[in-house]
């Protein structure tokens, strides 16, 4: 089911964004005059064909997105010199067939943003969440040094409306470091505080150390014969309190199921919207934790490192094939035992691999369930007027965005192979948000798609249509043709750029 969920939602989106874009292309050629030869919805031969005046339409087996054939768009191709071929029409025709494609993108993405503003759809609360581990230590969250406290809501950045967290992250990613002006509301008391957002990689988005508020953690996976499986649990499972303690994110949930090992806990979750209780029992696990690790490759690295696996490391010394500071150790008790009353830096040596650092071995409890936060949410909903203006709106601030982000990359502030997407990363958005927000999101997604598609399009790459719409107004202001031999490097060029 899951698997299903995710590839027809992969169709659905990345085919409908592409039918779209060239539904553009032939419309755009028929509005001056360049006739198209083929119009097909997916790739391959067609099996279901029509022929209408000069173009045939068909539908592939692979119905997946499509393409839109010109007569004369091949210039390896003879042409007649007739004024419907792509390449013996004047450049702006051209100039119009290829805008089209990117426009009606954007015109889709409109479209759907508007019916989904009157129709309403979910967005994740603006209510923040600061981890534990984030009020205190080397790594201090910004906003909790600025004055906010896990369940405050952020109302206004920089004199901004603020209406739900995505909106929270654009606005912090894309400051530059610039402090912001927060203003949020505590109860009944709204207040301003000013945060310096941060980075804490060289090529990473700017942050300010919050999260979405949550009351509730979802299952995404269960270990096959882990108290959790034993116990009943389901992926989508939501995690509401055990034993009478709510979680408000996955790192609460962790640190509170470790202080349990080998203890009932009774747990309330939530199905299909129906509350349940269940017992589990967090099964006791055991692992080796090295502090100041120092990686016997690279002597000048230390870390902080847990062996979660001890099965081969106790087999090993029990067969005697183990050493500790050079001495041989004759069991894994007793190896437990040298490690646990030593308070130094120990070199262990196992048929694995050698281990330097401080040494000692924990337990806690293990129920063996993946989890992700599962913020609150809250509907948004516009009359027709503000649905129209916000459908409007909202799609140009995107596209701001899109652009601001692209030109971070250029300048090396963020990282390109982290921030472009490709198909199947998409794909893999796409199921995601099909299958644990619903349809409502992810038609906003594929709006979203759909826009990010025409911003893609109209760069000046290699390959994409920005760069033919270049190529023919070259040819319009200069009044001569582009150099095909030129035409084909640069397109080997941007060939090699995309599969990169």
């Amino acid at each position: 089911m899951v698997t299903l969920t995710y590839i027809v939602a992969a169709v659905v989106l990345l085919g409908l964004c592409i039918f779209v874009h060239e539904l553009g292309h032939l419309l755009g050629g028929k509005m001056v005059g360049i006739k198209a030869e083929v119009f097909s919805i997916g790739y391959g031969k067609g099996f279901i064909k029509k022929k209408w005046g000069d173009t045939t339409y068909q539908i592939t087996l692979i119905p997946f997105g499509g393409y839109c054939k010109f007569y004369g768009e091949d210039p390896n191709e003879e042409r007649q010199g007739k004024p419907y071929e792509f390449l013996s029409a004047p450049p702006l025709k051209r100039v119009v067939t290829v805008l089209m494609g990117p426009l009606f993108n954007l015109f889709f993405g409109i479209i759907l943003f508007f019916v989904m503003n009157i129709h309403g759809y979910p967005v994740e609360t603006n209510k923040i969440y600061i981890p534990d581990y984030l009020t205190k230590g080397e790594y201090v969250s910004p906003a909790y040094e600025a004055g906010l406290r896990t369940g405050d809501t952020i109302v206004a950045i920089n004199n901004q409306q603020i209406v739900g967290f995505t909106d929270i992250q654009s606005k912090v990613a894309f400051s530059k470091g610039k402090p912001i002006i927060v203003k949020a509301v505590r109860g009944n008391d709204t207040f301003e505080v000013t945060i310096a957002p941060k980075k804490y990689t060289k090529k990473g988005y700017y942050t300010i150390g919050i999260m979405p508020y949550g009351d509730r953690v979802l299952v995404m996976g269960i270990l096959d014969n882990s108290p959790a499986q034993k116990a009943g649990l389901k992926e989508m499972d939501e995690i509401i309190e055990a034993n009478g303690t709510q979680f408000h994110s996955p790192e609460e949930f962790t640190q509170f199921i470790r202080k349990y090992p080998e203890k009932e806990l009774s747990m309330t979750i939530s199905r299909g919207g129906h509350l349940i209780t269940i017992p589990i029992t967090p099964m006791k696990k055991e692992v080796l934790s090295i502090q100041e690790f120092t990686d016997m490759r690279f002597a000048n690295e230390k870390h902080n490192i847990t062996v979660d696996s001890l099965s081969l490391i106790k087999a090993a010394a029990n067969a005697g094939k183990v050493k500790i500071n050079g001495k041989d150790v004759q069991s894994f008790e007793q190896m437990k035992t040298i490690i646990n009353n030593s308070k130094g830096v120990l070199t262990l040596q196992t048929p694995g691999g050698t281990y330097k650092g401080i040494m000692k071995f924990e337990s806690f409890g293990f129920v063996g369930i993946e989890t992700a936060i599962s913020p609150e949410n809250k509907f948004v909903q516009y009359g027709v007027t503000d649905a129209f203006v916000k459908s409007l709106v909202d799609p140009f601030d995107f596209i701001a965005l899109n652009f601001r982000g692209i030109g971070m990359m250029f300048t090396g502030e963020l990282d390109v192979r982290q921030n472009l997407s490709g198909p199947i990363r998409i794909a893999k958005i796409a199921g995601d948000t099909a299958y644990y927000r619903g349809v409502s999101a992810f038609i906003i997604l594929m709006a979203k798609i759909s826009i990010i598609l025409m911003v893609m399009n109209l760069l000046p790459i290699p390959m994409v249509d920005g760069s033919f719409i270049l190529i023919f107004l070259y040819e319009a202001i200069t009044r001569r043709a582009f150099s095909q031999k030129l035409l084909e490097k640069i397109q080997m060029i941007g060939f090699a750029i995309l599969v990169l």
